[in-house]
């Protein structure tokens, strides 16, 4: 085979919602301020560990691990995506999901899909599993190929035999340094630099062709 791991993000990618952040916001009511605290990342004014440790402060009263995970749980698989993901595993390809979002959700979504290699970021609590207001940070958006990076120097493969399957301009660097970018979705930035652009997820399946 000429590639041998499959890269996925998550939000918008493997999933139908493109934000676990958001999803979160619209439940507390924090959409507003959340908006400000991304643009303020965006335009670098503040980075990514800041950028979560804002929006944690929005959401109120204080919520447990438990009650994020059960906001986050009714998440939706994007169409086709079970399907094809359960084709790349019968191939014998690896797989691993390299997202900006929570853990909470990544790997819940990992064990459903048979997915074994997640890197996601997290939220830290106390003893008692109330939030302490601080990100667990692992992932940079932006450069998820570092991640990916890391894990195939571990399995002794090389980037050139990694598909990077991505939805968004935080997806830019991570579909450059593979040996195959996949752009799903219609976001003009990342689909200047991805080899292939699968416009919806009706086509998801056309990931398939090219593997």
């Amino acid at each position: 085979m000429r590639y041998k791991l499959i890269a996925f993000d998550m939000d918008g990618t493997l999933t139908e919602e493109d934000s676990c952040w958001g999803v979160l916001h619209r439940h507390f009511g924090t959409q507003e301020a959340a908006r400000r605290h991304l643009k303020a990342y965006d335009r670098g004014e503040i980075d990514y560990p800041e950028f979560m440790r804002r929006d944690i402060a929005l959401w109120k009263p204080v919520p447990t691990l438990e009650q994020v995970k059960r906001v986050l749980t009714p998440y939706r698989l994007a169409p086709n995506v079970e399907r094809v993901v359960g084709e790349i595993h019968r191939r014998g390809y690896q797989r691993v999901v390299i997202t900006g979002g929570l853990d909470l959700l990544a790997e819940e979504l990992a064990r459903r899909l048979g997915i074994r290699y997640v890197f996601s970021n997290g939220l830290a609590a106390d003893k008692k599993g109330r939030l302490t207001g601080e990100g667990i940070f692992r992932v940079e958006p932006r450069f998820k190929h570092e991640v990916l990076a890391g894990l195939v120097g571990e399995l002794g493969i090389s980037l050139q035999q990694c598909v990077a399957v991505g939805d968004s301009k935080y997806d830019v660097n991570f579909l450059k340094h593979a040996g195959l970018g996949v752009a799903i979705g219609a976001d003009s930035e990342l689909a200047g630099v991805a080899d292939v652009v699968i416009r919806d997820f009706e086509h998801f399946s056309q990931l398939l062709d090219y593997l």
